[in-house]
Formats: C-alpha cells, structure tokens, sequence
C-alpha cells in the first residue's frame, strides 16, 4: 500500500477527500454490510477490511461517481469472499441472497437519502423561531423542563407545541416524498 507523500501535495489533498468521504458514509457503508451478515462482529471485520481496500484502490475511484455506491460494490465482494470463507459455518447464504440484500440495502439508502432530504427542506419551511425550539428541545443539552423554565412557558405547553411541529413536519414530509415519487 502506497501511503501518501508529504511533499506532494496532491497526494496529501487525495488523501484527505478520501478520508473525509469515508467518514461521512461510514455509518451507511457499515449498515450496508451488517444487512447482508447479521452478525455484528463479522460486520465489523468486513467493514475493516474493506476500509483498507478502499484506502489501497482510493487512486481507483472517480470522482464524478458515487462514493458510497463505489464503495458499497467493494464491500459486497467482501462479504462473498467472508461468505465462502464461513461456508463451514452452520448459517451462510448464498450469492444470489447475497446480492439481493445488497440490492435492498442500496434502494433503502436512496430512500433514505429521499427522506432526509424531505426533512431538511420541511424543517427549512418553519419559521425561525419554531426552528430554534425544535434544536433547544432535541439538542440534548437540556430537558423539555430545562428548556420550558428558560422560555418562560409551560411545560405541557411545550411538548403540545412540539407534537403540532412533529406532526406538520411528518406532513410536509409525506408531501415532499409523494411529489418526489419517494416513499414516506
């Protein structure tokens, strides 16, 4: 493996756009492999091991594409090599199994791509004010009594109002999801 040069630049900037988008799909990439073995601890090893190809074949990706679908076609043919290696095992499954979790696993992404994006755009809908409740109530910094005391108001009051800004935010949602022909 062919680590990064310090004095080239290029590389240490590669390095870096590498690192910084396997971060932000690590948790979706893990996801993606733990659908398809169950078995958190072998999740674990396969995510590990594909991490390394992923850093060894990183001058391999193109940037234009997806880097989580990339990355998710490395870690299905690591979970078929984990696979046939753990044949001796009482539960395996097979390829075509195999490939259909990881076919659901990438569709249920794309949905849930669809829905954060549903929410990012109905939370942006709502006044500042109401946006500033929602972040002081779900924060986890304080209490709902904590943050009800600070802004002078009831505590019932409070978890009222929430539930009326959860229940137009799961419209919207739902709104945003059927226009978008996404699933809610």
């Amino acid at each position: 493996m062919k680590l990064p040069d310090p004095s080239d630049d290029r590389d240490i900037k590669s390095a870096d756009v590498f690192v910084s988008l396997l971060m932000e799909h690590r948790h979706r990439l893990f996801a993606f492999i733990l659908k398809q073995l169950v078995n958190r601890a072998d999740a674990e090893d396969v995510f590990q091991k594909t991490s390394v190809i992923l850093w060894k074949k990183m001058d391999q990706f193109d940037n234009d594409s997806s880097f989580f679908h990339w990355a998710c076609g490395i870690a299905h043919n690591e979970v078929r090599n984990f696979l046939k290696v753990q044949r001796r095992s009482k539960l395996h499954f097979d390829d075509e199994l195999t490939a259909l979790l990881a076919e659901e696993a990438c569709e249920e992404d794309v949905a849930s791509d669809s829905r954060l994006n549903a929410m990012r755009e109905c939370l942006n809908r709502l006044s500042d004010r109401q946006q500033k409740i929602l972040r002081q109530c779900y924060s986890g910094s304080e209490s709902i009594t904590q943050v009800a005391e600070r802004l002078g108001r009831e505590r019932t009051a409070l978890y009222k109002q929430l539930a009326r800004l959860r229940d137009k935010l799961v419209a919207c949602i739902r709104l945003q999801l059927a226009k978008e022909g996404g699933m809610s």
